[in-house]
């Protein structure tokens, strides 16, 4: 899951795990917007009373956060792509299924929850928890139907394994955040970090310290498999490729492309030599 909040991204110090707080949003005016958001957030305010637009940068992707007042008075949010697909709504406790209520209110303890983003632009609806206590932050995510899928957590709470894996990887970069997934096919811990160039640098790291996978741009890729992705994405958008590391698919270590085609997530893996190996779940 790489699915948190656009406007808050958790910073944690690579020596002591302490998780800090940044803020890359910058507040733009809705002329400053695609035409696809501008119609997008038309057609969602409706009536209501536009307040406050963000723009900042999720996973490589452009996205405005959207805060107005409905017409019955209400304060509402919502999150929508740059080219106008809507990606989450902030939702109350109270909106969201009892299951979810009864995780979030589990994981959340003595802290405060501050937001909650329902994620529909996924093939799977879930939910971004965010909670404060004593001016940290955590946030996690909530499967529709209650399971945890994920948490973020410090490098501290991970196992001597990862933390060692982790370091090796960095050099001398920056780590930015760490975060736990939870599957039945074994766990995994998904990496955020800045390399010493300056770049980003994101990878995935099993409990035992096996590198899993590792994020690669297009232009990474031999001719073939970057003319296949393009002939396959088509006018859609790609989000993010990661190059598999552990688990072979058709004989070979592949690359897997999450996109978004017509508003819907487009997921496929392709061979390093350019063989289409199908589309992913």
């Amino acid at each position: 899951m790489k699915k948190f909040l656009a406007s808050l991204a958790a910073v944690f110090l690579l020596v002591t795990g302490t998780a800090l707080a940044v803020d890359d949003a910058k507040p733009v005016t809705l002329s400053e917007t695609p035409p696809a958001v501008q119609k997008a957030i038309a057609a969602r305010t409706g009536d209501g009373k536009l307040d406050e637009i963000d723009r900042s940068n999720e996973n490589g992707e452009t996205v405005f956060e959207v805060n107005f007042i409905t017409k019955a008075g209400d304060e509402s949010d919502f999150t929508i792509a740059d080219d106008g697909t809507l990606l989450s709504l902030g939702v109350s406790l109270a909106e969201i299924p009892l299951a979810v209520q009864k995780t979030i209110r589990a994981q959340a303890g003595d802290w405060e929850v501050e937001g909650i983003n329902k994620n529909v632009a996924d093939a799977e609806i879930s939910f971004d928890v965010e909670v404060t206590k004593d001016g940290q932050e955590k946030s996690f995510n909530v499967a529709n139907d209650g399971v945890l899928s994920s948490r973020e957590v410090a490098l501290t709470e991970t196992p001597a394994a990862v933390q060692a894996a982790i370091k090796t990887q960095l050099g001398d970069g920056r780590l930015m955040s760490i975060e736990e997934d939870f599957d039945p096919a074994g766990n995994s811990f998904d990496v955020e970090a800045v390399a010493p160039d300056g770049g980003k640098k994101s990878f995935s790291v099993a409990p035992d310290g096996r590198l899993l996978s590792e994020e690669v741009t297009l232009e990474k890729l031999l001719p073939p498999a970057r003319k296949i992705i393009r002939g396959k994405i088509g006018d859609g958008k790609i989000l993010r490729i990661d190059r598999s590391l552990s688990e072979k698919k058709a004989g070979v270590l592949p690359y897997q492309v999450e996109g978004r085609k017509d508003g819907k997530p487009f997921d496929f893996s392709v061979g390093p030599h350019g063989r289409f190996l199908g589309m992913d779940d």
